[in-house]
């Protein structure tokens, strides 16, 4: 049964997964809408505006330079387990990259996980985030070091595509996590593997669990009101094994 606090894509009765939203309840921030779609009836639709800075009792975007409209899995991701993980995304033709901000588009964040600061601004930071940046779509495989409370947090960056070939058309995410051990990670896109990484994991958090959507971070950097982003999202899985988080339009989430 849905919980109350899953305030969207809460759909019983579906594969859809359960979801809630994250610092953003605007009314033009998410939305189930029939086009453009992947497979199924629907996809998801996401928006982020400028001063799309939400907060709750423990964070605040508008305080911290941020933006986002985002949805939080509700299904977690426990320490030395193997999980698969896919989402469909598609960019419209005319979506803007800023050649200054991230705009994350995936995420594997981390609850009771190391803390740290960036920018001199509180970090919490993730696993994983696969970022636009200009025409770039990279992968930033977060690798901490240092006290549990005041991380050193840097980047493995792997290149898996550009915001242009992305543009007017769906592409397919999948991602590897084994958390076993020290960790293996694998990235691929429409079936072709584009990143593999091991022996990244140095700390144990309570749980992993994933986010997708839009979210921009440092947005003052773009020196001056980040444009207006939309991105579409349908089949969004996690399973056991590849086979079961394979895209196929006969067997739809919804």
């Amino acid at each position: 049964m849905c919980s109350a606090l899953l305030l969207a894509g809460c759909v019983t009765g579906s594969g859809r997964l359960e979801t809630f939203r994250s610092l953003n309840n605007t009314p033009h921030g998410f939305q189930f809408v029939a086009s453009p779609i992947r497979a199924g009836e629907t996809a998801q639709r996401f928006e982020v505006r400028p001063g799309d800075c939400g907060q709750d009792d423990g964070w605040s975007d508008c305080a911290n330079n941020r933006e986002r409209s985002e949805l939080v899995v509700g299904e977690k991701i426990l320490p030395e387990t193997v999980r698969w993980i896919s989402y469909s995304i598609y960019l419209p033709s005319d979506f803007y990259s800023s050649p200054r901000v991230n705009t994350t588009i995936g995420q594997i964040h981390q609850k009771g996980g190391p803390t740290g600061t960036a920018g001199g601004l509180p970090s919490f930071p993730p696993l994983l985030q696969i970022d636009a940046r200009g025409n770039r779509v990279d992968a930033c495989l977060h690798i901490l070091t240092g006290p549990e409370n005041n991380i050193r947090d840097v980047c493995r960056n792997f290149s898996l595509t550009t915001v242009n070939a992305m543009r007017g058309r769906w592409t397919d995410v999948m991602v590897h996590l084994d958390s076993r051990g020290t960790g293996v990670l694998e990235i691929f896109l429409n079936g072709e593997r584009k990143a593999r990484s091991t022996g990244f994991i140095r700390f144990r958090p309570q749980e992993y669990y994933v986010k997708y959507g839009l979210y921009r971070s440092f947005v003052s950097r773009h020196g001056r009101p980040m444009p207006t982003q939309v991105a579409f999202y349908d089949e969004v899985r996690i399973g056991n094994d590849r086979p079961s988080v394979e895209i196929s339009v006969d067997r739809a989430v919804d």
